[in-house]
């Protein structure tokens, strides 16, 4: 399902960027939703066949760390050699909320902590500025809170956050029985419920609070669940079609019939898109899960979803793009493609190796 995530890695991207003629595929919040859902299948299967024992543990958690660590660093050095010398030459930057914040020494510090430790990273999304201080805030937008979240460096990093916290307990939770798994995510889904019936439907509650999320990771671990069970099933040549399906939707999810909310997750057009993304992950896992091009392809989704916003910043100042929002668009996901490439060929190829070799020398299955 690598075609899959990088589709949903530039939905990232042109979210951010302006789009093509305003076309975004669907948009950031919702990509990084099915993301997740995604993040629950890939769990499912480590956990299952290759981490499948609790004496596993500690070596799969070693494996996440430098999955997300790993190339994430590097991107964070990349940012913060621009952010410094755009600064050094312009005298303002990215780096400005840590020169000009009311904000004491200590507090951002610990945001500053925050770019290193990446988990911990969403909670700027909950924080404000009041009197000189942080303060917790329900309302990320129009509230202060984007002022907080400034800090930073990587704005989109704070999805990494909560795979972090899944990671976290997903050894004790996908091993078990389907409909244990279900429960728990029936509870999150209740959880939000809740939540939206009290007002608290707008960001970061619809698509950044862990407790509420879990439900889309607990999804995807049910549909590995469900391909775990009729591998053969599964593999029927028919159901490449509900496979096709998925991308399909995506393309055509601008199109569904709407008028809904945009930061509602209760609607008919969100829940049926999710829906279909679930019940489609066992049949293109099925179909091109022992694809090599397909996994190559997959490789590009991380360090895109990283860098893309790094890229923006480079070229957006370009006259040409300037003038033309929709080349700037194209131009954006065509450099991310090509750093993403590289970051994989030249630092994440080495973290994968390296990743193979202590998880064969825990014991892991192969």
């Amino acid at each position: 399902m690598g075609w899959l995530r990088v589709l949903l890695a530039l939905s990232v991207l042109l979210e951010h960027s302006g789009g093509i003629g305003g076309y975004t595929l669907i948009g950031g919040p919702l990509a990084v939703q099915c993301f997740f859902i995604i993040s629950g299948f890939y769990m499912g299967l480590v956990l299952n066949e290759r981490y499948d024992r609790p004496s596993l543990n500690r070596a799969f958690y070693l494996n996440r760390m430098l999955r997300i660590y790993g190339i994430y660093l590097v991107f964070l050095a990349l940012h913060l050699a621009f952010f410094t010398l755009v600064h050094w030459r312009t005298g303002g930057s990215p780096l400005s909320p840590y020169f000009d914040s009311p904000l004491p020494w200590h507090e951002k510090a610990g945001l500053a902590l925050l770019n290193l430790t990446v988990i911990g990273q969403d909670l700027p999304l909950f924080l404000t500025v009041r009197d000189g201080h942080l303060a917790w805030t329900s309302h990320f937008a129009g509230s202060g809170a984007g002022e907080v979240f400034h800090f930073m460096a990587i704005p989109a990093a704070w999805s990494l956050s909560l795979e972090l916290c899944f990671y976290a307990v997903a050894p004790f939770i996908v091993r078990r029985p389907a409909w244990q798994i279900a429960v728990l995510a029936g509870l999150s889904l209740l959880a939000r419920a809740i939540a939206d019936a009290n007002g608290l439907i707008a960001d970061p509650f619809n698509y950044r609070f862990f407790p509420f999320e879990l439900a889309l990771f607990l999804t995807g671990a049910l549909a590995y669940k469900a391909w775990a069970a009729h591998k053969t099933v599964w593999a029927q040549p028919r159901l490449r079609l509900l496979a096709l399906a998925v991308p399909l939707a995506l393309a055509s999810y601008r199109w569904w019939p709407g008028g809904w909310p945009v930061e509602a997750f209760f609607v008919p057009a969100r829940l049926v898109l999710l829906a279909l993304v679930a019940t489609g992950l066992p049949a293109i896992h099925a179909w091109r899960g022992r694809s090599a091009a397909d996994r190559a392809v997959g490789e590009l989704s991380y360090p895109l979803y990283l860098g893309h916003l790094l890229v923006l910043g480079l070229i957006a100042g370009i006259p040409a793009f300037k003038a033309d929002p929709d080349l700037l668009s194209l131009a954006t996901a065509g450099t991310g493609l090509a750093l993403a490439w590289a970051a994989v060929r030249l630092v994440d190829s080495r973290i994968e190796a390296l990743r193979r070799t202590l998880a064969a020398r825990a014991g892991a299955s192969a």
